[in-house]
């Protein structure tokens, strides 16, 4: 019965994570691209930001510990090997990696950034992290199927 409560657990915060990443890139991004005005722009960003943040931090998390279950109960192949590289990957995203590699880019002293140019790059970014989650769903398909 644990092994499916998990189970249940792993795969509802898994598609509650992948489509809000799926919403933001998909339907978040366009409209805030097609806005003319830098700080609309960027309090549209902010209020989805802060808004799903939370919820994706949350759902990583039972990904991960329900994940780390399941694993243990079930054991290792290579499609859970390439779920907890992406796991890994959109974890570190997450809890500060993100801001990191946003920050070196766009903090130029005396250079105000070009929002157009930030959220060109953000929206692109985030078509690489919807296609590894992807990736992730197809692994987890395989792995459990095969």
């Amino acid at each position: 019965m644990l092994y499916i409560t998990a189970l249940i657990v792993h795969v509802i915060s898994i598609v509650v994570w992948i489509g809000g990443v799926a919403f933001v890139t998909l339907v978040t991004f366009p409209m805030i691209r097609r806005e003319n005005n830098s700080l609309e722009q960027v309090m549209m960003f902010q209020g989805v930001e802060h808004r799903f943040a939370l919820i994706a931090k949350s759902m990583v998390i039972l990904v991960g510990l329900s994940g780390l279950y399941l694993i243990l109960e079930k054991g290792m192949d290579a499609g859970v090997w390439l779920m907890i590289f992406i796991w890994s990957f959109y974890a570190a995203l997450l809890f500060g990696l993100e801001k990191i590699i946003f920050e070196k880019l766009f903090s130029k002293p005396g250079e105000k950034a070009d929002m157009n140019k930030v959220f060109a790059l953000l929206q692109g970014f985030h078509w690489i992290v919807l296609a590894l989650s992807f990736l992730a769903i197809g692994a987890g398909l395989w792995t459990a199927h095969y």
